[in-house]
């Protein structure tokens, strides 16, 4: 049978499309092949990468042997130490260092660097009680005993023993790295109370705070002038508003040679905005002498860090022709909460007699008129 044209040309088609299509399903299936060997390939060199190393393994061992061994070092220290009576030892201190320049008057200036205060303090927890040492540098390289006491709870209140500041003047509870001068008002120096050996009981009962010591009287620190020697002191603070408070304080020292009554009266207003005021009375009768003095200071915290001053300080001395009367303007700049840098000026109308105990101030004896010029670098830790 004789097959006509077109069919035949419609049959080689079909055989060229049929041969091609096997030909594309024999590549298709060697590509997969392919490229499952290849992804097969990808998977095992990813696990041999993610796969920890022996190196690895033993540093993990090594780490763990280290935490086990701090951990059983902590244990037997906490054993030795007992945990419910721990014995804590902090370090503590304060460096300053000062620029003085007084000058004015009839007396040639004056004028040097000096380190008034170089300070090592010790303090911490001795069972369920605290405690305090101290101890200061001297200009001449000397190392003197300042605070030695341990303090606690008896009754709701703290009993201290040892030596210590006596509950009486503010100004001179206030620590040194608080002051707000340079350095603290000449009238604390003859009137303050120093450090004496002694025991004191203190409670604080909200509003009002109470403090009342047995000691061997004012200025009697390392058994200065002790012998027979003896004081009774007593203070008490009320807070009138959150932001008022009063003081006052009363003291009756026996100091063989001398027995004198010496009482103080002083207040605090911390108001809005970064104003703090004080003001402080203090006076002496007996053998001591009909003494007085008055301090009034003013700060004010400009910006978080620098905070103006000004004081004044009156006082009069029995057999002294001129009262002392000082005026002070300063400042303080803060570069950081352990280091505060202080400078003020001080003038004094009127002329300053040898009787008043200038100690540290940088102030000196002479006629009125004198200036002062003091800068401070202070450092604490």
């Amino acid at each position: 049978m004789k097959v006509p044209k077109v069919n035949k040309w419609l049959l080689g088609t079909l055989a060229v499309v049929g041969v091609a299509s096997i030909a594309a399903f024999a590549m298709a299936d060697e590509s997969y092949k392919d490229l499952k060997v290849q992804l097969d390939a990808a998977e095992a060199k990813i696990a041999s990468l993610t796969a920890p190393s022996d190196l690895d393994i033993q540093r993990a061992e090594a780490n763990k042997a280290l935490v086990r061994d701090i951990l059983a070092d902590a244990d037997a220290r906490a054993m030795m130490q007992g945990n419910t009576n721990p014995v804590t030892v902090n370090v503590g201190g304060l460096l300053q260092t000062r620029f003085n320049y007084s000058g004015g008057g009839d007396d040639e200036a004056n004028h040097g660097f000096s380190v008034p205060r170089a300070r090592l303090i010790l303090s911490g927890d001795l069972y369920s009680w605290s405690y305090k040492v101290s101890g200061q540098w001297t200009e001449g390289g000397d190392f003197d005993l300042l605070d030695a006491y341990g303090e606690g709870g008896l009754f709701g209140g703290t009993l201290r023993v040892g030596q210590f500041k006596a509950p009486f003047m503010r100004e001179v509870l206030v620590d040194r790295a608080d002051t707000l001068m340079v350095d603290r008002s000449i009238v604390s120096n003859p009137f303050g109370q120093g450090r004496s050996q002694g025991v004191q009981f203190s409670r604080d009962f909200g509003v009002v705070d109470f403090a009342a010591a047995y000691t061997d009287g004012f200025d009697t620190a390392n058994g200065a002038g002790v012998q027979n020697g003896q004081a009774f002191t007593a203070r008490a603070g009320v807070d009138l508003v959150s932001w008022w408070n009063v003081g006052a304080a009363i003291s009756w020292n026996d100091l063989v040679d001398t027995t004198y009554t010496t009482y103080t009266l002083d207040t605090k207003l911390s108001m809005a905005k970064g104003l703090d005021l004080t003001a402080a009375y203090v006076a002496t009768s007996g053998d001591a002498g009909d003494n007085w003095g008055a301090t009034v200071q003013a700060g004010y915290m400009c910006m978080d860090n620098f905070q103006g001053y000004v004081a004044y300080e009156y006082g009069e001395l029995e057999g002294v022709e001129e009262n002392l009367s000082t005026f002070t303007v300063g400042a303080n700049y803060w570069l950081n909460d352990n280091v505060k840098w202080t400078t003020d000026i001080g003038y004094a109308l009127n002329g300053i007699n040898s009787a008043w105990d200038l100690g540290d101030t940088g102030w000196r004896s002479g006629d009125s008129g004198e200036y002062l010029v003091r800068t401070q670098l202070q450092i604490t830790f």
